[in-house]
């Protein structure tokens, strides 16, 4: 723990929030718990947390945000850090965003879905396939082009009614995809 950094980062916090620079403020705020390293902040460093958590609790910016009261209270500095934080990332931006790891294994999952359909199609079990193309698509959040691959993937096995089943939900999402009317037209021909 570095006293002289911790004090450092809390007078710019506060001098921040004077300036109305919320953002610098919460992360040099939530530097300074991170310092701590867990601990109880020290006797002489405790007017400090409390100065600049006064700061940032008189904030009109994080009051808009909706951030809880704050006041400090040796031996919370662990939950403080971690409202800050979420706090901070709402602000900019990054909570609704997915996280790298997660957004790789939802694209794996629906890739193998994907794929796994396909293999069922290419052993003449429709059926099968279209719950695999299903199953994909729980893993989807805006690869659009999964519905025009599932539709064609039916339609080249034969399977039209089942193709224009993907066709139209891939229409749902996206109105104006000529591809997908294409596969659409193409399927109701090739039907009759």
């Amino acid at each position: 723990m570095n006293a002289r950094k911790i004090r450092e980062d809390l007078g710019r916090a506060k001098a921040c929030c004077s300036r109305h620079d919320t953002e610098r403020a919460l992360f040099l705020t939530i530097s300074a718990l991170k310092e701590l390293g867990g601990q109880s902040a020290p006797l002489d460093l405790r007017g400090d947390f409390r100065a600049a958590f006064t700061e940032l609790a008189a904030d009109p910016d994080l009051k808009a945000a909706g951030m809880p009261a704050l006041a400090y209270a040796p031996g919370a500095e662990k939950d403080v850090l971690q409202m800050l934080s979420q706090v901070y990332r709402s602000l900019k931006g990054q909570e609704k965003e997915e996280e790298y790891q997660s957004a790789l294994q939802r694209k794996l999952n629906l890739d193998r879905c994907f794929n796994d359909g396909k293999k069922f199609l290419a052993e003449g079990k429709a059926t099968e396939a279209d719950a695999c193309f299903v199953e994909a698509l729980k893993h989807y959040k805006d690869e659009k082009a999964i519905f025009g691959m599932m539709a064609r993937a039916m339609m080249d096995a034969g399977e039209y009614v089942r193709a224009m089943g993907h066709a139209r939900t891939g229409l749902k999402e996206l109105p104006d995809d000529e591809e997908l009317g294409r596969i659409l037209e193409e399927c109701a021909r090739l039907r009759q």
